[in-house]
């Protein structure tokens, strides 16, 4: 019962106006996650504040989190956060695939904005 109450919290903490913001370990990836819509930032900058592009997200999501999949600058983007209601940065994660099949992934560290 505690983990269905649990679920619901996250999820719909998630589908309301309330956004995630992440970025990877050295910020040269920082984003807002937000409904259907992922917005990327300048690079390097923590505070979130330039946009440089905001772009519609195929979301899957599960129990707890949700995998949202787009297309930026010539490359998809699959972004995995494990659990909405407690970011980790061991579970949460971006893999960014170029079209030349080059792939990296890499941890996110994530915050509720």
């Amino acid at each position: 019962m505690k983990a269905l109450f649990i679920t619901i919290i996250a999820i719909t903490s998630f589908s309301t106006n309330a956004s995630i913001v992440c970025h990877t370990p050295r910020s040269n990836k920082v984003f807002e996650i937000k409904d259907t819509r992922v917005t990327f930032f300048n690079e390097f900058d923590s505070a979130a504040k330039r946009e440089l592009a905001s772009v519609v997200a195929r979301s899957k999501s599960n129990d707890l989190g949700v995998t949202k999949i787009v297309e930026f600058e010539n490359q998809k983007h699959t972004i995995h956060i494990a659990d909405a209601a407690h970011f980790s940065d061991v579970d949460d994660y971006i893999v960014i695939k170029a079209k030349s099949g080059h792939e990296v992934t890499y941890p996110l560290s994530c915050e509720q904005k």
